[in-house]
């Protein structure tokens, strides 16, 4: 494996997307603890559950919102090489990918509303057996991706 890194990383628009998608999840965080609050008020629970009500979800806001899309953005990388595409991947888990060209069956790219309002889209490479995912890269980025792994695909002239 290589000792480097993978030279491509992702575009500063991420950080935007994976801002909105972590306020969304948020949102959903701040309601099961609102319940929280209403049934310890409700059943006399212990009232310094309260403080626990309170700041939990302002960690989880505060981290979601200012710590983990910028270690995202550091740590999805990929690069396609003459042979094989690496991908890398996890905040906390690294994990490093090598996908033979020779390997890949075909590539897709997908988008959803979020990542469409925020010009970004999701390449999937596909292999017999597995799919790879290179998230949230430009419109114009995965298109690029996509027709140069489709090259490469032409070129390989083993078949597998």
């Amino acid at each position: 494996m290589y000792k480097e890194l993978p030279a491509k990383k992702l575009n500063e628009s991420a950080i935007r997307y994976e801002r909105t998608k972590d306020s969304i999840g948020s949102f959903f965080t701040l309601v099961f603890f609102g319940v929280l609050m209403f049934l310890t008020l409700k059943f006399d629970w212990p009232k310094g559950l309260m403080v626990i009500w309170i700041i939990l979800p302002i960690i989880d806001f505060s981290l979601s919102l200012y710590v983990l899309p910028y270690l995202k953005l550091k740590s999805v990388r990929y690069e396609v090489h003459a042979l094989h595409l690496e991908i890398m991947t996890g905040i906390f888990f690294k994990k490093r990918v090598l996908i033979p060209v020779e390997r890949i069956q075909h590539v897709s790219v997908k988008e959803g509303p979020l990542t469409r309002h925020y010009a970004l889209q999701i390449v999937e490479v596909f292999t017999a057996g597995t799919v790879h995912e290179i998230p949230l890269l430009i419109k114009k980025e995965a298109e690029e991706l996509r027709v140069q792994l489709l090259e490469r695909l032409k070129a390989v002239k083993l078949d597998v």
